[in-house]
């Protein structure tokens, strides 16, 4: 089990590098949905505040991700799967909420 918490750790440290990229405004390409969207798409929003959503959701996850590791190694495997799934859902559908109110411009 320690072995799966080093794994989680590093993977979380891999996170924080790409939100902390993403916020300095240097990877905006790892952004799903934006770096594909149409000129006319993209400029329906504020680049700046899209940045610091992901930014701040990849940071959450990151520091989840050990947190998690460490419940299950000290055998909460029940309360983790009942409320990991509910906490992915919130964070989901708080980042697509705040980024349609917040991070859309207005017409």
């Amino acid at each position: 089990m320690l072995t799966a918490f080093i794994i989680l750790s590093v993977i979380s440290l891999l996170i924080l590098v790409v939100a902390v990229v993403i916020m300095l405004g240097r990877g905006d390409d790892f952004i799903v949905g934006y770096n594909t969207a149409s000129k006319k798409s993209r400029d329906r929003y504020h680049i700046g505040r899209i940045r610091v959503i992901v930014g701040v959701l990849l940071i959450l996850i990151a520091l989840a991700l050990p947190a998690v590791a460490a419940l299950l190694i000290m055998g909460y495997k029940e309360l983790v799967m009942t409320l990991l799934p509910a906490l992915v859902f919130v964070l989901i559908a708080g980042t697509f909420t705040i980024s349609h109110f917040w991070a859309k411009k207005k017409d």
